[in-house]
């Protein structure tokens, strides 16, 4: 398949804005709503004017709440304009290679920054899910913030009519468990908009 995926790697670059709340309004990204997790907040609109990497923004973005100067967060990629007939299992083999060596999938130099505070030995197995009804895929790693710090990741992606969605959980590894609940409210709260 030609094509790179920059959409999980954008998603590990998404600032972690301070917040906690709740939203009774959904969230809506491009082709999608998904409710606010318990006790977060919906900074989809402030993400706009402050996270672009390599031309690419997050969709959407709730935060929940802050601790230790670190907001856990979970934030959508769509990249839109795939080649035609990508299926969400070649999607995530390209995120993966790209996640694992970014040098060699040819990524900007911004995102190899970002890839490099990865921990390329500790990807887990990819396991099938669902997200709205279509196949997604779901894996996890570790890595380090901006400011040094221990996080812990879970990206599940799907693939629907030409574009891909990426949902990633980006915490700090002691409240992993804890906050695994958010995705799973969004993952399972998602509807596709017809």
């Amino acid at each position: 398949m030609a094509t790179r995926s920059l959409a999980p790697l954008l998603a590990l670059a998404a600032v972690a804005f301070a917040g906690c709340g709740s939203d009774e309004d959904p969230v809506e990204g491009a082709g999608y709503t998904y409710s606010v997790p318990d006790g977060w907040e919906d900074v989809s609109n402030d993400a706009d004017d402050e996270i672009d990497i390599a031309g690419l923004r997050p969709d959407s973005l709730v935060v929940g709440e802050r601790e230790d100067g670190f907001a856990p967060d979970v934030n959508v990629i769509r990249e839109g304009g795939l080649p035609q007939g990508v299926t969400t299992a070649q999607y995530a083999e390209v995120s993966l290679a790209g996640l694992q060596d970014p040098e060699r999938a040819g990524l900007p130099p911004e995102l190899i920054d970002i890839v490099g505070r990865l921990n390329p030995h500790d990807f887990s197995e990819t396991r099938d899910s669902e997200l709205g009804g279509e196949e997604a895929v779901v894996w996890e790693f570790s890595g380090k913030s901006r400011d040094g710090g221990d996080t812990r990741v879970r990206q599940v992606t799907a693939v629907k009519d030409g574009s891909a969605y990426t949902v990633t959980l980006t915490v700090r590894p002691d409240r992993f468990e804890e906050e695994t609940d958010a995705l799973d409210e969004v993952v399972e709260s998602w509807e596709w908009e017809e």
